[in-house]
């Protein structure tokens, strides 16, 4: 995944230029950066000008260049477009392979934030007898998560249209969507407790009454967790601790820089239950120290925000 600064205006020249690119055009030049064509430095150039362009208008639906079984659709949203314009490499291909492979030898799957779905697509066809929960607050980008279920023809995924919570207080929380963010937000977030750091929940002018559904009563045979809550992660794992301590499910979760009390709940886990923290790389899984776990920078040392915790040995990738 390709991130970088993304001022307004770079973006709105972006588009003016990709909007406009005609279907056959822009599939030749997804084939060739699929390919991994030209030098690094100025592919990786071109991919972060396609990104901020989006995808073209003339574009409903589309599959993947280096994957035409997946089919998604052409919304405003940060993972399509960069799954549009770079495949499979295009959004978290280090954390990818390994939550196929653990989808595959669980039995029951929750997977918390799920976005637009696309890890919900590749789990559910990865291991499409597994029971398999995703949990979206944002109206939009649940309705999007069904329609790509859909279209790729998974049918063992449920997806429950709430916030994940504990309690709750009340049968609704606010959802806070910051401006720079589409009507599909790659962020939205509770403001309660966050550690979404700062920067990523500045100037926010939308907050949407959802649903909300207490985490604790989502955990019924759980045996693998994905977590990506915008800040909320500390919260929700700690009141999972009882379900961690007694059945031990794998988890994937999101790390950002200065989540501060994530870090301590996450390394509590590995002191306290058993279990072993990896960051994970195109290199594969790298296990983190206390120590490391508290200082690492995940994206900019290894290339993924998302570390894997398990109590048991990893299994190999087919």
């Amino acid at each position: 995944m390709i991130r970088g600064a993304d001022r307004p205006l770079d973006r709105r020249l972006a588009r003016a230029v990709v909007g406009p690119l005609p279907v056959p055009v822009a599939d030749a030049l997804r084939r060739a950066l699929t390919r991994g064509a030209g030098p690094p430095r100025a592919r990786r150039a071109v991919l972060r000008a396609l990104f901020r362009g989006g995808i073209p208008r003339a574009v409903s639906t589309f599959r993947l260049a280096d994957d035409p079984g997946l089919e998604f659709v052409a919304v405003d949203s940060q993972v399509l477009e960069q799954l549009y314009w770079c495949g499979v490499d295009g959004w978290e291909p280090e954390l990818l392979p390994w939550w196929r492979a653990y989808c595959r030898s669980s039995r029951s799957v929750l997977e918390l934030g799920t976005n637009v779905g696309y890890f919900a697509v590749q789990g559910g066809r990865a291991a499409p007898g597994v029971r398999y929960v995703a949990v979206e607050p944002h109206p939009v980008s649940a309705e999007v998560c069904r329609t790509h279920l859909g279209l790729n023809g998974v049918t063992n995924v449920e997806v429950v249209e709430a916030a994940a919570v504990v309690g709750p207080a009340a049968p609704s929380v606010r959802l806070h969507v910051p401006a720079d963010q589409a009507a599909t937000p790659t962020v939205a977030f509770l403001a309660a407790d966050t550690e979404l750091p700062a920067d990523m929940r500045r100037d926010v002018p939308v907050a949407l009454d959802v649903p909300a559904v207490d985490v604790r009563q989502l955990l019924d045979g759980v045996d693998l967790v994905k977590m990506d809550v915008e800040g909320q992660e500390h919260v929700l794992l700690a009141a999972m601790r009882e379900h961690l301590r007694a059945a031990r499910p794998t988890l994937f979760v999101e790390v950002l820089a200065g989540t501060v009390q994530l870090r301590a709940v996450l390394a509590e886990l590995c002191d306290t239950d058993g279990y072993r923290c990896y960051a994970l790389s195109r290199q594969g899984p790298v296990e983190l120290s206390r120590e490391r776990l508290a200082t690492a920078r995940l994206m900019d040392e290894f290339g993924c925000q998302d570390v894997l915790l398990t109590a048991t040995e990893l299994p190999p990738l087919p």
